[in-house]
């Protein structure tokens, strides 16, 4: 359907949020459908409700997550706050304890008349609720920028990830919303690297070489992933890797999951679901029946005197 870029209020600054309830699929089998229904509408209700109380428009529901626009970063992250109490209160279903993961961004947006809104801070904002975990708030540098001193001391640096499509990184910021003991401690940015990491991933005749400066590399069937394979048990997208804090990390998007072997651990499968790459293994899809012609081969190689190569 071809859109009348007229109708297209000139860019304005806002923030963009998505918040999506956290292991719904599971919940489903857990549940039924009838109790999971109720439940994820609950959870539903409580977000429109923070969202509200702060001057937040939703803009659409998307199966168990809500898009909703902001005036300001500060607006944006006091209803990620709220939500995150809110539908952590929420009562259990059948033993499920209900939670959100959270993603927002600051920058302009692209208004439609219909209240739809697009741009490149909707597409980041997006991204970043993917890359938070259950009971997570994840933000942008941008984002914190924005937001009062009071507020900014509530949010902690991450990473910075690369971005497919944008040439410098974006810097990752969690907010807090709860006090714990079990914060994972984040490595120090401005300290040099003692070690350069580089990832190679080979699948028949096509090398990829990745560095932490790398943009995601896309794995399926689809000929736009950046490995394209023809197993016909793979999805159109399989999965991703991508460089993350000195690290990398595969990410599953398959319908049927992605088996992964690492040298001296025993194999597994990926539902929706992440790992951090360690030293030689292969990515398989569909039943494991170890090392094929259809696998993707990794090889993680450190560059001890942190030069690149």
């Amino acid at each position: 359907m071809h859109m009348d870029r007229e109708l297209l209020h000139e860019a304005s600054e806002g923030s963009v949020l998505f918040a999506d309830v956290s292991g719904s699929t599971r919940l489903y089998e857990r549940a039924g459908n009838a109790a999971a229904l109720a439940a994820i509408g609950r959870c539903i209700g409580a977000m429109r409700s923070c969202s509200e109380a702060t001057q937040g428009r939703l803009v659409k529901t998307i199966g168990d997550e809500v898009m909703v626009l902001f005036p300001s970063a500060e607006q944006a992250l006091r209803a990620a706050l709220d939500m995150q109490v809110a539908v952590s209160e929420l009562p259990p279903v059948a033993g499920f304890s209900m939670s959100a993961h959270i993603g927002f961004h600051h920058g302009p947006i692209l208004c439609e008349a219909s209240g739809d809104v697009f741009g490149d801070a909707v597409n980041l904002a997006a991204r970043l609720s993917k890359l938070a975990s259950r009971g997570q708030i994840i933000t942008s540098k941008d984002a914190v920028a924005d937001l009062p001193a009071p507020l900014r001391q509530m949010t902690r640096y991450l990473y910075p990830i690369q971005v497919r499509g944008r040439e410098q990184p974006v810097e990752l910021y969690e907010a807090i919303w709860q006090q714990a003991t079990d914060l994972t401690l984040i490595a120090g940015f401005n300290a040099p690297l003692l070690n350069a990491s580089f990832l190679t991933l080979r699948y028949r005749d096509t090398v990829v070489e990745m560095s932490a400066a790398s943009a995601p590399v896309t794995i399926g069937r689809d000929a736009g992933m950046t490995i394209v394979v023809s197993d016909r048990r793979a999805s159109r997208f399989q999965a991703m890797a991508e460089p993350r804090a000195g690290r990398y990390v595969l990410i599953d998007r398959s319908s049927n999951g992605t088996h992964v072997g690492m040298d001296g651990s025993e194999p597994f499968i990926l539902r929706r679901d992440e790992v951090t790459l360690r030293g030689h293994g292969w990515i398989g899809f569909g039943p494991w029946a170890g090392p094929t012609a259809e696998c993707v081969e990794f090889a993680l190689c450190v560059d001890r005197t942190g030069v690149a190569r």
